[in-house]
């Protein structure tokens, strides 16, 4: 829209400077014409033929109007007399001919002057002269064979014209910069409140999914506890009776409820919200906590050296990086899986790359959601619990696909200013 109306701005001011400029040519016109009848009416009075002496006198007392050079041509071209420079020498010659050249107007009309208004119409005016012939005398002859009166003048319009073309120019630019500035500080803004409005209304549905969660949590715990341990007795005494069939179906209630408990601690570690406590600790050390019951085997470790030790919530950073490091795992398959924790500046940056199949395009902004998941037995905790605890550190986690096929989560933590 901003566009558009710049365009629009600057359609209205090239059609007001044509406007201007046309309407300056009729006033130039104008004072032409004024200028001519009175050159004509002083050279009649002054009485006899015209010399180079009466176009200069005549050239003296008009120039403050603007007037600078007088010429009698003849019909070939020939200039018969001549006052003042001349500084548009290509123009054609016939009666009523007017051209523009920078500051200067030449003008070419009979040297006959106009009628004056009280005069009857049927008395011709008499010639104020004789007409010029090709040559150095002057001749009567009739008012075909009259040379032509040739004028140049600066009028001050067309200076005055200039300013204002060139301010109108101006201002119309002006005004088109503000105004697309305008537009694209407005559409930044608008960008950042839609991002402020969505981060909020996503804050506000963590909250009371966190809400939910954690009381559903504390409410599954203790019972939890109380069928895992049963079913875990069950068990012992069934794989001593030596019963097959019923020692399957308990440790079938004993693995659904150990997998019960691990949604449950991943609902806790969701809705955790307790201040960050950083303590140093070396990269190495986060990540053997990361890592711990993982398969080491197909973990590719770098951990830089650059740095003693990281000052972050290592407990939380931790869980962040289990969750990243099983998922990995899990979308690679029987691939391997490099993990890279460097302190770049002033940031903690752990990368996760993987080969798996990648992540679908549009999926990037998804995949972090809560029970967002595209494994059949997955809780879609994983990758949440870990952009929170980004978010608690202030930072941020994204992901995106690995050239040569494969994912790459990069988790970007600021490091606490002390």
């Amino acid at each position: 829209m901003a566009a558009l109306a710049v365009l629009a701005l600057a359609v209205t001011v090239v059609l007001a400077q044509r406007a201007l400029a046309e309407a300056s040519d009729v006033v130039v016109r104008g004072e032409g014409d004024l200028l001519a009848q009175a050159v004509m009416t002083e050279l009649a009075e002054a009485g006899g033929p015209p010399t180079e002496t009466s176009l200069a006198r005549v050239l003296a007392a008009h120039e403050a109007d603007g007037l600078r050079y007088v010429g009698l041509v003849g019909r070939d071209g020939r200039p018969l007399l001549e006052a003042g420079k001349t500084e548009i020498a290509e123009a054609e010659l016939h009666p009523g001919h007017t051209t523009r050249a920078g500051k200067r107007v030449r003008m070419t009309g009979p040297l006959l002057p106009r009628r004056p208004p009280h005069a009857p119409s049927a008395t011709p005016p008499p010639l104020p002269f004789p007409p010029l012939a090709h040559g150095e005398r002057l001749e009567r002859r009739g008012p075909g064979g009259m040379p032509l009166l040739v004028l140049e003048l600066e009028p001050p319009v067309i200076e005055t014209l200039r300013t204002d073309l060139t301010r109108i120019g101006v201002v119309g630019a002006v005004a088109g910069v503000v105004l697309l500035a305008f537009a694209l500080a407005w559409s930044r803004s608008a960008a950042r409140l839609a991002s402020v409005e969505a981060k909020a209304a996503r804050e506000q549905r963590l909250v009371a999914l966190g809400s939910m969660s954690s009381v559903m949590a504390h409410e599954l715990r203790n019972p939890l506890a109380s069928l895992k341990g049963h079913a875990q007795l069950l068990l012992e005494d069934l794989e001593d009776g030596g019963d097959a069939k019923k020692t399957t179906k308990a440790a079938r209630v004993v693995a659904e409820a150990e997998r019960i408990e691990a949604l449950t601690t991943s609902l806790l570690d969701f809705v955790r919200d307790g201040p960050i406590e950083r303590t140093p600790i070396a990269p190495r050390e986060l990540l053997e906590r990361a890592l711990a019951d993982l398969d080491r085997t197909r973990v590719l470790v770098r951990a830089s050296e650059a740095s003693a030790h990281l000052d972050v919530d290592a407990a939380r950073l931790a869980r962040a990086v289990h969750n990243l490091v099983a998922n990995a795992l899990q979308a690679a398959e029987e691939g391997e899986v490099e993990v890279e924790i460097v302190l770049r500046g002033a940031d903690v940056v752990v990368e996760v790359r993987d080969r798996g199949p990648g992540i679908p395009t549009g999926s990037e902004a998804t995949i972090f959601e809560p029970f967002v998941t595209t494994r059949t037995k997955g809780t879609g905790l994983g990758l949440a619990v870990a952009r929170r605890i980004a978010e608690q550190h202030e930072g941020t986690l994204t992901v995106a696909n690995r050239e040569g096929g494969g994912a790459v989560f990069t988790l970007r933590l600021p490091q606490s200013e002390r």
